[in-house]
């Protein structure tokens, strides 16, 4: 057990001791600035510059630099082909490091992440070309690591065109394709997604994009300077024009109008430069369609096209033009650009495999179902860069030479025979200070010709009924399935929205805009910027949305079986909506409410709702009986908090109904009986009346006869009226009451 404690003890102190030599790993980063663009007999030195960074975790010593090259020529464009997707050192060559004045001495030590320059310069006479063609050159990189005797080496390549006298050169016509395009900010409104990293502004968007020397002011005064032709993002146009007056940041901040003359100064520059040149609007945003496509999202794609030509009109442009991805489109892609009333297309070479790729057919015609479709063909091997994935401006140039040379160098009559084709920049390429020297260079080639888009799309296209190829990288480089996701939640958002909004055609292109933003080409490889893009505006709808609610009552009390309740909507929104109002009972069979129309309610107003509920028949008189209110769309999709409230059914109202009933009926009763007992009181009074005066006639025949005056029917006619005594009490023309006994008496 001992020795093998101290076996595990020693294996231990040899692991550790081990762990940090492991990690000491050299290596070598080299870029290619520069490099003689092109050789001819009279050319007399081969120069190659650029920088080697020390990119391991030890220090180099002795690091040279040698110049390194293939006697081989390349006379086929296929072969140059093969040549750049090869890695440095695959391929076989001769590096000239002797004599020793051939060998730039970079630097005595470099440490780590340091870096330095260096400059071969060789005799061309050294390399001993003779035929004409393209040769793979490069440089070696050689030094010491420590605790070694060994030289490590370390590879960059590139091409040189090589055209000695008497190279029969047909010129070749090409046409530049300049991208004007940048990752979308804009949020709505003047709402500016803020930048993930600090900058002279603060939490604001990269405004030194649009400054003097940035990319997009390069981009536009390359394209100025050389004529070239122009593929613009009308969402940027857009984006500039809401930021130079000044902008919020989804944060907050406020950023000031002297913060973005550098935007406005950009804006009025692109604005001139795009009606005198040669230029196309591309798609609003430039949405990834087919990522858009395979997902089945391609219905507001119509509305980039139109914002597209409304661009078009306003920047006094040339149209619009689709590029899909990197130019690859299956049969169902361009079938919806032509739905789209778009009728151009930019597509790689690659995607169409069956047409020429000798330059005679840069302009293609598809058929579709929606009609045909005029494809710009590029041949991205023009911009490719190369060999083993060099893509800096120096890498491109050279890429660029070598192709043209090499369709210079097919032959053909160069009075009949016309070679035109197309260069399309990467949309994310940065020109930077050698990107002058590119187009410069290429202006001073004797094989080539510039030529604009408009001027290429006003040939004959040639009819294309091949197969459609697909790209597997371009596949595999679409927006993400979880990019997807975030852009469904935010068109379902949106969706909720429009279904509220009383206008919604007004409101429907910003959203739709808002969209497109989010499903920006730009965004490939880039799911963390795009998702919080596209989270930032989903959170500012919802927050729309969530503006509109219901403002239940506290308790509705019906007094019978059927009642009447009011429930408020309340729009604290800047439009108005027109929206449904549910309310509902918990249990479906205590209360039943009648179906409610759309209600209109004005920004920032309240509209009240009438409820008409119902109890059922058999059970009128109950407790409170829970209720939930809340607002739908007009299609009934719900939004918003649900409000529950009471409703308490007592069925006091038919008991009134009888209460009131009886007590009417008993004031019939009483008025009836009251007016039976008049009645009969009256008939009584007339009765006894008539009887006294019976008794008094009699009485008084028996003493004397009384006269009666004329006209009197109680009296015989011509009987005299007896005058009224005037002891008696009773008022003349009454008749009088029967006489007591006493009076009686007295008159005896």
């Amino acid at each position: 057990m001992a020795v093998l404690a101290l076996l595990a003890c020693v294996g231990g102190l040899v692991t550790g001791m081990a762990t940090p030599a492991s990690a000491q790993v050299p290596g070598v980063r080299i870029q290619i600035d520069s490099v003689t663009p092109y050789a001819t007999k009279g050319t007399k030195t081969l120069r190659v510059t650029g920088r080697v960074v020390n990119s391991g975790d030890v220090a180099l010593s002795t690091v040279n630099a040698m110049l390194w090259f293939d006697q081989s020529p390349l006379t086929s464009r296929d072969e140059l082909a093969t040549a750049a997707s090869e890695q440095p050192g695959e391929r076989l060559g001769t590096r000239l490091d002797q004599p020793w004045n051939l060998v730039d001495q970079v630097a005595p030590r470099l440490r780590p992440h340091a870096s330095a320059r260096f400059d071969v310069k060789v005799p061309l006479a050294q390399l001993g070309l003779s035929e004409a063609g393209v040769y793979v050159v490069g440089v070696d990189i050689r030094a010491t690591t420590p605790n070694s005797s060994l030289r490590e080496t370390w590879r960059a390549r590139t091409f040189l065109p090589y055209l000695p006298a008497g190279t029969k050169l047909t010129p070749v016509e090409v046409a530049f394709v300049l991208p004007v395009t940048d990752q979308p900010r804009l949020v709505d409104g003047d709402v500016v997604r803020g930048s993930a990293t600090n900058n002279d502004t603060g939490e604001t968007p990269a405004l030194g994009e649009f400054a003097p020397g940035g990319r997009l002011s390069r981009l536009i005064d390359l394209g100025a300077d050389h004529d070239l032709s122009f593929l613009v993002d009308p969402s940027l146009l857009d984006e500039a024009r809401r930021m130079s007056d000044g902008f919020t940041t989804s944060s907050g901040t406020r950023v000031g109008p002297a913060q973005t003359a550098d935007v406005r100064r950009w804006l009025n520059r692109a604005r001139g430069v795009l009606a005198s040149g040669d230029a196309k609007m591309l798609p609003y945003a430039d949405p990834d369609l087919p990522a858009l496509q395979r997902y089945h999202l391609t219905d507001r794609f119509p509305q980039a096209v139109r914002a597209a030509d409304q661009a078009s009109d306003a920047y006094q442009t040339g149209g619009t033009l689709v590029w899909p991805g990197a130019g690859y489109a299956d049969a169902g892609t361009l079938e919806t650009i032509a739905a789209s009333k778009a009728h151009t297309v930019l597509l790689s070479q690659r995607a169409l495999p069956a047409l020429p790729k000798d330059g005679s057919s840069p302009v293609a015609s598809l058929a579709t179902p929606e009609g045909a479709v005029t494809a710009l063909v590029a041949d991205p091997s023009l911009t490719a860069g190369g060999p083993g994935g060099q893509s800096s401006p120096a890498s491109i140039q050279q890429r660029f030479l070598s192709e043209t040379a090499l369709a210079a160098m097919q032959g053909g009559d160069p009075a009949t025979t016309l070679r035109r084709m197309v260069a399309a920049m990467p949309r994310d390429w940065n020109p930077g200070s050698s990107g002058d020297t590119l187009f410069r260079t290429v202006e001073s080639v004797s094989w080539l010709r510039p030529l604009s888009v408009g001027a290429l799309l006003s040939q004959a296209p040639t009819a294309y009924g091949g197969p459609l190829r697909k790209s597997p990288t371009d596949t595999r480089a679409e927006l993400s399935p979880r990019h997807i996701q975030h852009l469904r939640d935010l068109a379902a958002a949106s969706s909720v929205l429009l279904d509220m909004l009383a206008e919604p055609e007004r409101s429907r292109p910003a959203l739709d805009r808002e969209f497109l933003r989010g499903a920006s080409t730009s965004w490939r490889r880039d799911d963390a910027d795009a998702i919080d893009l596209i989270d930032t505006m989903t959170s500012r709808i919802r927050t729309a949305i969530g503006q509109v609610e219901v403002v239940p009552p506290r308790l509705v009390t019906l007094s019978s079986q059927t009642g009447r309740f009011p429930v408020t909507i309340w729009n604290r929104g800047s439009q108005p909506v027109e929206v449904r109002l549910e309310v509902r009972p918990r249990d479906p069979e205590l209360l039943e409410v009648a179906p409610i129309d759309p209600v209109r309610v004005d920004p920032n107003r309240k509209a009240t709702v009438s409820v008409t509920a119902q109890a059922p028949s058999d059970n009128a008189v109950r407790s409170a009986v829970q209720m939930e209110a809340r607002v739908t769309t007009r299609s009934g999709t719900s939004f918003g908090a649900t409000q529950p409230f009471f409703v308490r059914v007592t069925g006091y109202g038919q008991v009134g109904w009888v209460v009131i009933f009886v007590g009417l009926g008993l004031l019939l009763l009483a008025a009836g009986t009251r007016i039976v007992r008049r009645l009969r009181a009256a008939a009584a009074a007339r009765r006894a009346t008539a009887g006294g005066e019976g008794r008094a006639t009699t009485e008084g025949d028996e003493s004397a006869p009384q006269e009666q005056a004329p006209g009197d029917p109680a009296r015989p006619n011509g009987q005299a009226a007896q005058p009224p005594d005037k002891h008696s009490g009773t008022p003349p023309g009454s008749q009088p009451g029967p006489l007591g006994p006493d009076m009686t008496k007295a008159k005896r």
